[in-house]
């Protein structure tokens, strides 16, 4: 028990050491970021000779043809669409860009200057930017019907669309005085499934838990595999930690998904433990059943691994997660943590070394019971921290038998048995699937109320 303590004091102070280093390092980053856009608008418009410097309403530069800077050699502007959209941001913060137009008010280039969205959703940005070259005030800029999204990254196409539209709509208007279409852009309602569907998982994985029933468990770890894994292709992430260390949000108007993914993490586990990691989080559905389909006749789980190796191995876990956030703090970019299988197997976009990364993985848990979740999942290493705390845990009563059927059902090793031949569970590894309360002879595992015994 010292240990985790320990762990959990150091991923503590780095936490909170990083959020500071990265709030002093934004704070003297302003100079870099306007040399940053100063170099971005000659690639916007690179016929430009000069440019006058950010002014107005909204703020611009105007490009001139020539250093004389008069009427006649003025041939378009460049904005940055932070300046004039801070409030529109992708799935991990603001996507800062760079947009050359014309004197007509059509585009001529746009180029990223920053932004912190997983590079294995947005691999292709200068593809999808392609398709607003061209495109001016008086054009329309539907996701999917004007503009192919990138694919899996609706939330990041959909923020620089909208971006990008209000943007050359309000300088053309403004500045050029050109007559747009469609201004006032109306704000897309709020989609309610991606607050509904998850309140409604959360709920059948923590009655699971309650209940102690494997097919309500089972039925949680489906619907999580269709809905969080293959329809929206998310996940509670070590980029997630990662982008709430650098103190960088979505809009919870574009990305409810996320609060509430995140939200509902941080309110059951305190409460209950593992649940997301035991019954909801689809790269772990995916691992357990390739072990189940595999091992489905034997009655215990398989053990591949000695007992001493199984459990000094599972502390690199909290290593993934320490130099996670250390480098992503490092490097001022989430993205340094995108280490996660899962972003490989449901998005279908990797480096051959992420493609390699995710077979390992597969093959491992096809074997060991949830392979990356015990050994090296950095999430799962977090919430484990947490789930040490919980307020209702599984507890023994009074009436052991001292039978040892609770440790070797138990598919995690999270039960030990102590020189009294009674069973220790180990909170930070067991992910609830309430096989030892179901083996259990008297009934003396219980879920309730931690007590200090």
């Amino acid at each position: 028990m010292k240990q985790y303590k320990l762990i959990t004091r150091i991923f503590v102070i780095t936490f909170i050491a990083g959020a500071c280093f990265n709030l002093l390092r934004e704070f003297q980053s302003k100079a870099k970021d306007a040399k940053k856009e100063i170099e971005a608008r000659s690639l916007v418009l690179p016929e430009a000779a000069q440019f006058s410097p950010k002014s107005g309403t909204p703020p611009h530069s105007k490009a001139y043809s020539t250093s004389a800077q008069t009427d006649n050699d003025w041939i378009g502007l460049a904005i940055v669409t932070t300046d004039i959209t801070p409030e529109i941001r992708g799935y991990a913060g603001p996507i800062k860009m760079m947009v050359g137009t014309d004197r007509k008010g059509s585009i001529t280039k746009i180029h990223v200057i920053s932004h912190s969205e997983t590079p294995s959703y947005v691999f292709d940005l200068d593809t999808f930017l392609d398709q607003f070259r061209l495109r001016g005030v008086k054009d329309s800029f539907v996701l999917g019907k004007d503009i192919d999204g990138i694919s899996r990254a609706t939330i990041s196409s959909e923020a620089m669309t909208r971006a990008v539209e209000k943007s050359i709509k309000l300088a053309g208007h403004q500045v050029l005085g050109l007559e747009t279409s469609g201004l006032a852009l109306e704000e897309k309602p709020l989609p309610i499934e991606q607050i509904v569907i998850p309140l409604i998982l959360f709920g059948i994985a923590v009655l699971g838990v309650v209940s102690r029933s494997t097919i309500i468990r089972w039925t949680a770890m489906i619907g999580g595999l269709l809905y969080f894994g293959i329809i929206k292709s998310t996940m509670v992430s070590v980029v997630q930690i990662a982008n709430i260390c650098l103190l960088k949000f979505p809009s919870f108007h574009q990305s409810p998904l996320w609060y509430m993914l995140i939200g509902l993490t941080l309110l059951t586990t305190p409460l209950w433990g593992m649940v997301f990691c035991g019954s909801l989080c689809p790269f772990a559905a995916v691992q357990e059943l390739l072990y189940n389909i595999v091992h489905r006749k034997e009655r215990w789980p398989k053990r591949i691994l000695s007992e001493g190796i199984d459990q000094r191995s599972r502390y690199a876990k909290y290593g993934v997660l320490l130099t996670a956030v250390i480098v992503s703090v490092l490097l001022s970019n989430a993205s340094a943590a995108n280490i996660e299988p899962f972003l490989t197997l449901f998005t279908l976009n990797a480096t051959k070394l992420g493609w390699a990364l995710l077979l390992l993985t597969l093959l491992a848990a096809i074997f060991h019971f949830r392979f990356w979740c015990k050994h090296l999942c950095p999430v799962g290493g977090c919430l484990g921290l947490i789930a040490r705390m919980s307020l209702f845990k599984i507890q023994l009563g009074d009436n052991c038998v001292n039978c040892d059927a609770c440790e070797k059902i138990c598919p995690t090793r999270a039960i030990t048995m102590n020189e009294q031949k009674l069973p220790v569970i180990d909170y930070p590894e067991c992910i609830l699937c309430g096989k030892c309360v179901q083996r259990c002879p008297k009934d003396t595992l219980t879920i309730r109320r931690a007590s200090k015994r």
